[in-house]
């Protein structure tokens, strides 16, 4: 179903009966601030709220949106359907006041305006609330140039907007007219309106000059929202500052109600994913404000927060746990993408958030949302890594799995074996893959709600695949990720449906409910995208009031694609499991590994297995003819419906006929066994470096007759100090899990100081994200320095580059991680200590070559 059908089919029918509904709305609750905590007046209850930011009605989505000529507000009610389907009940923006303004300060009754309003009436529908931020300053260009705008924060600087008397009186101009605006689709007054529960009055603001002159500016803008009639809680952000205690307190000591933070725990725009373990920069949220006196009485929030550049589903959770043990009652991601132009993660390419593009990560933030609202403020949680486990939810990042289980509801973000404790009291669940309860071919997410009547309610989104890193510079032009619509296997085996169920599609007329009757087998039907009731009862006809609301953006036509990743090398003896991703096949579609080692002719077939969720699998033969030393070349056929592709390239036919016209192949070198597993080569992983918080070194690149390598150089005054020059990942063709790596016991590494003799804490990132290291003497001479893992012990964890900026520098080292495990290891990092060497007067640094793990004989 197109777009724009869906919504005629869906939204019109209700929009009388909405825009009622919502003028009379039962909902409407009121907070108050006491003692530092968010209360609902109505029950004295703790406020706990857990959403997204999203911007389609500005900005760079508001043009994507229409450059694809797709009605803006069509894609709106899709999305605010999503985000409602994840259970998520938070919504804040910062509105591009540069957009809706003028130079004065006045506001403009624009489209944006208009789409404000439209997208604050679809959340209030479903029940989200909202705090608003009225000033964003950023012009509303980004990825783009900012295009011309009418507002007055234009051509103006942050700290213009709290220093100059007229940008001062614009903004008090401008709050009071927008918050005084009535949206023309509820007919509530912003700045009244019950499901704005509150406001932050400007977003991430600079304040250069002395605290007491940002504390009078604060008082003049909170005056001037009090003079426009507004009553509800006001925040104003602490973080974006930094570290300035001064600051904290002068805000705190300003009439505002509460303070605002962010956390970016993983950097921003790092241009590629993440492929280390991140787990360690979220056990904990470090709040420097928490011991001022002045800000006990204030509430707190996070309005921004995300783990960027990260794919990994675990992440979500585990922020969720450490923003309650901080104290915080609304945490809001930013952002999540409007699904008609998520394929290519062009509006935000650093975050990545869509339930049907992301599906694991979607469920994931479901998982959040759940404990964000389960556990206490200020929940006590273990130290890490034992808080992978709290609440209801267990995280595992070698497993990219989060499991929610709370007796009622089974959440999962990828295949698990995990047994829910109570599979008779469950009432929702919702996962990714496969489950004790669901075995599901497709890759998409799905939901089963639990009907009054004892049916239950599935709906199934389409299968995603992804077809590039989805994290690289942005581009409308550049597709990441594609959806496809396919019929898929599911066998559901729930105690009070039985094995022999009836499902029965819905949406359509009476007699399409019947035709599409399916009785299971075994408990396994067959299901697309869409909603089906499923009963016990045969001849079911679904209730008329079961909701049969379902979006979808439009899918082009099915176009076979198979997605692998080829690694760098692999080691004799291992088992070598080939890999690869595929969709736009039938169920029936027959996929072969052809291999072949290179300077030889033909391929042998190797059939291929299905693992789910679109995934074959083939292991590497074990005769010793593919069992030696050597480069190999393979490509994958798929055989559907007579048709026969090969990829990479998508050419027709196959490499066993005579007149077949290849398109390349893929790669991996066998080496012989034990040789060196080079973990770091300064040459191909540019991509696998990552800027450590509070770094003292930038990387630049340096080639001699040494070979390639990596320069990190300081100069004075930071030569004195030491600390932190660089963190690396693993590079995406190497895997290590699943690797026999019993007989590796040392590191070696390519390394020299770049003046005199200094000394070089080197670590390696494995158990649960943490690392182990030891300090080696390093000189200006190149070097291979050769050092056993068993003189490798428990050390602080260097920290990714965070915003806020206080976040720590290191994680304290876990002597309790017990042995260095490398099946985990992901990553690397080194340090200079502080030094007052008369060596370094001026500058200290290294050159670093390649790093590998190596077996020493005993």
């Amino acid at each position: 179903m197109s777009l724009s059908r869906s919504l005629l089919r869906f939204a019109i029918p209700f929009f009388c009966v909405l825009l009622l509904s919502i003028a009379l709305s039962a909902n409407a609750r009121d907070i108050a601030v006491e003692n530092g905590e968010m209360r609902w007046q109505d029950t004295g209850e703790a406020v706990a709220l857990f959403g997204v930011n999203y911007s389609a009605p500005f900005a760079y989505g508001y043009r994507a949106i229409e450059r694809r000529g797709i009605d803006h507000k069509a894609a709106i009610d899709m999305d605010v359907a999503h985000i409602a389907r994840l259970k998520l009940d938070a919504y804040r923006i910062h509105v591009w006041d540069k957009v809706i303004s003028d130079k004065q300060g006045n506001l403009l009754n624009n489209h944006n305006l208009e789409l404000f309003d439209y997208l604050m009436m679809r959340l209030q529908e479903r029940g989200i609330k909202a705090i608003i931020t009225p000033i964003a300053w950023w012009g509303s260009g980004y990825p783009e140039p900012d295009p011309e705008e009418p507002g007055f924060a234009v051509g103006f600087s942050k700290s213009d907007m709290n220093e100059k008397e007229h940008l001062i009186a614009a903004q008090e101009r401008y709050l009071k007219q927008f918050l005084q605006h009535k949206n023309r689709y509820t007919n509530r007054v912003i700045g009244t309106d019950p499901d704005i529960i509150a406001f932050e009055l400007f977003n991430e603001p600079k304040h250069p000059q002395p605290p007491e002159d940002a504390k009078a500016y604060v008082n003049r803008l909170i005056n001037a929202v009090r003079a426009a009639g507004v009553t509800k809680p006001l925040f104003y952000n602490i973080a974006e500052q930094g570290n300035k205690p001064q600051f904290a307190e002068a805000l705190c000591n300003s009439n505002i109600d509460g303070i605002a933070y962010q956390w970016y725990p993983t950097g921003l725009l790092k241009y590629s994913a993440m492929n280390t373990n991140m787990l360690p920069a979220v056990s904990r949220y470090t709040d420097p404000f928490a011991g001022i006196e002045a800000c006990a009485p204030k509430a707190r929030m996070v309005y921004e927060f995300d783990a960027a550049d990260v794919a990994h589903t675990v992440m979500y959770p585990a922020m969720a746990r450490s923003f309650k043990q901080a104290g915080f009652q609304w945490a809001t991601q930013f952002a999540y993408d409007p699904a008609v132009i998520a394929d290519t993660n062009s509006d935000y390419n650093t975050h990545f958030l869509n339930l049907l593009y992301t599906p694991g990560k979607a469920i994931s933030l479901m998982i959040a949302g759940e404990e964000f609202r389960a556990l206490p403020v200020d929940y006590q949680a273990a130290d890490y890594p034992a808080n992978n486990q709290f609440g209801h939810t267990r995280l595992s990042y070698q497993q990219n799995l989060a499991v929610f289980d709370d007796g009622k509801q089974f959440y999962y973000t990828n295949s698990t074996n995990t047994k829910p404790k109570q599979a008779n009291t469950l009432e929702h669940i919702a996962g990714v893959g496969s489950s004790p309860l669901v075995s599901y071919t497709g890759s998409g997410a799905y939901f089963l709600d639990r009907l009054e009547n004892g049916d239950w309610r599935l709906e199934v989104f389409p299968d995603v695949i992804n077809l590039q890193d989805a994290y690289q510079s942005s581009s409308l032009q550049r597709e990441v990720s594609r959806l496809y619509v396919q019929h898929r296997d599911i066998q559901i085996n729930l105690p009070d449906l039985g094995s022999r169920f009836t499902a029965v599609r819905i949406g359509g007329t009476e007699a399409e409910h019947i035709a599409q009757a399916e009785k299971a087998k075994n408990g396994r039907i067959t299901v697309q995208p869409g909603i089906y009731v499923l009963s016990e009862k045969s001849g079911v006809k679904p209730d008329s009031t079961i909701d049969n609301r379902y979006f979808l953006p439009t899918i082009p036509t099915v176009e076979p694609v198979l997605i692998h990743q080829a690694a760098r090398q692999h080691t004799l003896g291992d088992p070598l499991i080939f890999r690869v991703k595929a969709q736009g096949i039938s169920n029936k579609a027959q996929v072969s590994l052809q291999l072949k080692y290179q300077g030889y002719n033909n391929y042998l077939a190797i059939p291929m297995t299905t693992a789910g969720q679109g995934v074959f699998e083939a292991s590497l033969p074990e005769d010793d003819a593919w069992q030696q030393p050597g480069k190999l070349e393979y490509v994958f056929t798929v055989n559907d419906s007579g048709k026969t592709i090969t990829f990479p390239g998508k050419v027709s036919g196959s490499p066993q006929d005579w007149d077949h016209v290849t398109a390349g192949q893929y790669h991996t070198v066998l080496m012989p066994s034990l040789s060196p597993v080079v973990i770091f080569d300064p040459a191909l992983d540019r991509a696998a470096l990552i800027t450590p918080q509070q770094a003292i070194a930038w990387p630049a690149s340096s080639a001699s007759a040494d070979g390639e390598s990596v320069r990190l150089e300081v100069f004075e005054p930071h030569h004195l100090l030491g600390g932190s020059l660089l963190r690396t990942e693993l590079p995406k063709d190497l895997t290590i899990q699943g690797r026999d790596l019993t007989s590796y016991n040392a590191l070696a590494l390519r390394v020299r100081a770049t003046t005199h003799k200094d000394i070089l804490a080197l670590g390696v990132i494995a158990n649960e994200g943490l690392a182990y290291g030891a300090s080696v003497t390093i000189t200006d001479e190149w070097q291979t320095l050769v050092i056993p893992l068993d003189a490798l012990k428990p050390v602080a964890t260097v920290m990714p580059r965070a915003y806020p900026m206080f976040m720590p520098v290191t994680l304290p080292a876990n002597n309790t991680a017990g042995a260095l495990d490398l099946q985990q290891l992901s990553g690397l990092q080194f340090q200079l200590p502080a030094s007052r060497s008369n060596h370094h007067k001026h500058r200290r640094g290294i050159e670093l070559g390649e790093v590998a793990l190596v077996a020493l004989s005993e």
